[in-house]
């Protein structure tokens, strides 16, 4: 669903629950006014009634003055009409009509009024004497509710209230709570439809957020502005959207390591795999000559060709002792079995020694550029191992007649040692795997050359041990080594 589709949605149910919820409420109240209204007003009037008459019982009618105003005030407070007559029925209190109270508050005995007998329509006896009756005034019909009830020796008092009274006092209370509830419904109309604006706006901006997330997007953030349920929700929200960020973060860079630990574990074993497809290949020679020319031994063969068959076994046995040797050496450079003794000495005097050392009986032009004094950190015999290997293998790729320099150059706390060789480009592709074990860049195998393709693993193996690193590029007219040292 479309976010303003949602929005539009969201908003219009919430106005229409909300507000059928108010027209309910005043649907109600106004059914509930109309038909229990006049008999809450008549259970009203009835309680009031009784408790005049009892307020009347009480009074001392010795005390005309007391008596006139304790009705007066009853007759202008509840409208209740109160009469007190005696046993022959003559009134002797009234508060029907302001003349006749006028007239007993005058004294007049002039004046004879009797008290008017109703049809009684209904009676019910209550508690000390009082008598309640619902009853008809026989000349115009208008109906009263009343209470009576003997208030002295030979005197009795009576309260009463006409029906239609309370049932228009209940019409025009009835029709109040319309209109105000009516008034009340339209304002709550309005007041609704701004709360489902304002109530429906973060929902909806949360169900935008909600669905980013789902498509792994946690780049935005709820604007909390309000500490009730919905701004809670909402910093809920942001705090979920943070720790999935985090979490996925983790999981890619989890994956990403996984995916190099696999792929170093793949390369690992293609390395195994090539390692002893190398050593088999190695071994294999030397082992098929020894076992033929031992076998010609055995057949006594004359004097002579068992000098050389002799030889050849010797000269076998001292390359596979010269390969087990080397991968021994290369075992333990990796394992860092191998003590580093670090120290600080002149390389240059190093670079120089090995260069004529290898070269001096070789056609290829070779010098040492490296300045005297030259001074690094590093263990002179595994210094001395990396340049014997790397000038060998120098001597190996330089043509005849070609070039070989070291030389030197600082960089920061560090120095780095170059040999450059005249010569033909290492492919780039060859060059990270050149540091492999029994890795050569003719793919030859000669046996003639006495090379295993260790001399560089070795190189590698002995710089990982100093901390520092090793490389190769290609110059215009050759390729040039080079490792760093610790100054």
């Amino acid at each position: 669903m479309k976010i303003r589709e949602f929005k539009n949605k969201l908003w219009f149910n919430i106005f229409i629950r909300i507000g059928a919820i108010f027209a309910v409420f005043v649907l109600v109240i106004s059914l509930c006014n109309v038909t229990f209204l006049v008999d809450f007003f008549s259970r009203k009037e009835k309680n009031a009634l009784k408790e005049q008459i009892t307020v009347v019982s009480e009074l001392n009618f010795s005390d005309t003055n007391a008596v006139l105003s304790a009705l007066s005030d009853i007759n202008e407070k509840y409208n209740f009409d109160v009469e007190i007559y005696n046993q022959r029925g003559t009134i002797l209190y009234t508060t029907h009509g302001g003349q006749m109270m006028d007239f007993f508050h005058q004294n007049s005995g002039n004046f004879n009024m009797n008290h008017e007998e109703m049809q009684v329509i209904s009676s019910e006896t209550l508690n000390d004497g009082i008598i309640f009756e619902t009853a008809v005034r026989r000349f115009d019909k208008t109906e009263y509710l009343l209470c009576k009830k003997t208030v002295s020796n030979g005197l009795f008092a009576e309260v009463r209230v006409q029906k239609q009274l309370i049932a228009n006092s209940a019409a025009i209370a009835n029709e109040f709570i319309i209109i105000v509830s009516f008034i009340c419904f339209l304002l709550s109309i309005v007041w609704v439809l701004i709360f489902a604006r304002q109530f429906s706006k973060p929902i909806v901006l949360m169900n935008e957020i909600t669905s980013d997330m789902s498509n792994l997007n946690f780049g935005r953030r709820l604007q909390i502005t309000r500490s009730d349920e919905i701004g809670q929700l909402a910093h809920g929200i942001n705090e979920l959207s943070d720790s999935l960020s985090c979490a996925l973060e983790d999981l890619k860079a989890t994956n990403e390591k996984l995916k190099d630990d696999i792929e170093l574990e793949r390369q690992l074993d293609v390395m195994r795999k090539e390692f002893v497809a190398n050593v088999s290949h190695e071994l294999k020679t030397p082992i098929s000559i020894i076992r033929g020319y031992a076998e010609g031994l055995k057949l006594n063969i004359n004097s002579k060709a068992r000098e050389d068959y002799c030889d050849t076994i010797i000269d076998e046995s001292e390359r596979m002792n010269k390969l087990v040797l080397s991968l021994l050496e290369l075992s333990r450079y990796e394992s860092g079995q191998i003590p580093i003794n670090m120290q600080k000495f002149d390389i240059s005097t190093l670079c120089s020694d090995m260069v004529t050392r290898i070269f001096k009986n070789k056609d290829i032009i070779f010098e040492s550029s490296v300045p005297n004094n030259t001074i690094c950190y590093a263990d002179p015999l595994q210094i001395e191992q990396v340049l014997k290997s790397l000038l060998e293998n120098a001597a190996v790729h330089t043509p005849l007649g070609g070039t070989v320099s070291v030389s030197s150059s600082e960089k920061g706390d560090k120095i780095r040692i170059s040999v450059f060789n005249s010569g033909s480009h290492i492919d780039s592709d060859l060059m990270p795997q050149i540091w492999q074990s029994f890795f050569r860049g003719d793919k030859s195998h000669k046996r003639e050359s006495g090379r295993f393709g260790l001399g560089l693993s070795i190189v590698a193996a002995i710089m990982k041990m100093h901390g520092t690193d090793c490389g190769v590029y290609n110059t215009e007219n050759g390729v040039c080594f080079w490792f760093e040292l610790l100054i």
